[in-house]
């Protein structure tokens, strides 16, 4: 077990100061952008922003200020959960806690994971009367897992309809890792009357993707410090995000009158561009037309059952637009 420290910023008291720490190391939630799995950021930006390139300074949304506000409110009503959302309000009027959380202000470092920091919502703990922070110290043994907080609207929940988002899976399990942990829990908040909680195991091979990505990053940041003339060397390989595609329009927004000479290397990229182009146009003419077919089998119905096999749906959203979505599963 690595030695824990901790560093005491308060992220409301000190914002700046909070942000500025972030310049030292990965945290947990930045584990998703480095997979390729956060749609609002890729890891080129990233690269930047851990270098003081571009400032990591963001503004609080709505959506933000409401859901760092209702963080103690979530925490607070999963220690009265026993299973279901209806156990709350059972256990809440009883004043019956089922379960204990605790928060550590400011930043988990471990020995053994230097290029990481961590902060975590909570820290679930056996009892309440378990410390889990003493002379600035973790206190590692009072800790038996994670628990992550996450408020949503009713659109957003969407993207958990199939379990939960990969990105959610990085966050926790990084948290497992740097607090040597086996499991953990997400507190699911939605639209202000929805409570879930789902569990999170700890899978090795996924910590240890992590680990690697997280190591070749560190390493790019380490040597670009040491070459800032030459940072475009150490730049994270383009992927296929369109966070990535996004980054590169914006940093190259304006085109210069100039022309680069091609070779074979080139080339080649050129062509599997021009065929992967071509095959993706034929594919979308080909989900179209199946698209319109389906749909003009539908017409007003807002679904087709298949029983077993899943749901073909066609509903009018709060916004008055009407998306096709086939949730059919397709077995080998």
């Amino acid at each position: 077990m690595g030695e824990f420290k901790i560093i005491s910023i308060d992220k409301d008291e000190d914002y700046e100061g909070w942000l500025n720490f972030r310049q030292n190391g990965v945290g947990a939630s930045e584990v998703g952008t480095l997979l390729g799995l956060n749609p609002y950021k890729s890891k080129i930006e990233l690269f930047y922003q851990k270098l003081g390139v571009i400032p990591q300074m963001q503004e609080e949304n709505v959506v933000m200020f409401y859901g760092n506000r209702l963080e103690d409110f979530v925490a607070s009503m999963w220690e009265y959960y026993s299973g279901t959302p209806e156990s709350i309000v059972e256990n809440f009027n009883k004043q019956q806690k089922q379960r204990y959380a605790k928060s550590v202000s400011g930043y988990i470092l471990n020995s053994d994971y230097p290029e990481m920091f961590f902060s975590p919502d909570r820290l679930i703990v056996s009892k309440d009367t378990d410390k889990i922070v003493y002379n600035n110290k973790l206190v590692a043994k009072n800790i038996t897992g994670i628990l992550e907080i996450k408020t949503i609207s009713g659109f957003a929940s969407k993207q958990w309809e199939g379990g939960i988002p990969p990105s959610y899976i990085i966050q926790v399990t990084a948290y497992m890792i740097g607090l040597e942990q086996q499991y953990a829990e997400i507190a699911l908040f939605e639209d202000g009357r929805k409570f879930n909680v789902l569990p999170v195991e700890r899978n090795e091979s996924l910590v240890e993707k992590i680990l690697a990505e997280v190591q070749d990053f560190t390493d790019r940041i380490n040597a670009a410090k040491g070459d800032m003339a030459n940072v475009h060397l150490y730049e994270p390989e383009p992927d296929g995000t369109q966070a990535f595609e996004q980054f590169l329009n914006k940093k190259y927004a304006l085109s210069a009158d100039k022309t680069i000479q091609g070779n074979k290397e080139l080339l080649e990229l050129a062509i599997r561009h021009k065929m992967a182009a071509d095959e993706l146009k034929e594919k979308e003419n080909e989900v179209r037309e199946y698209t319109n077919m389906i749909k003009n089998y539908m017409k007003e119905f807002e679904a087709i059952d298949f029983g077993a096999s899943g749901k073909v749906i066609w509903k009018t959203d709060s916004r008055g637009i009407r998306a096709l979505r086939n949730n059919i599963s397709i077995k080998p």
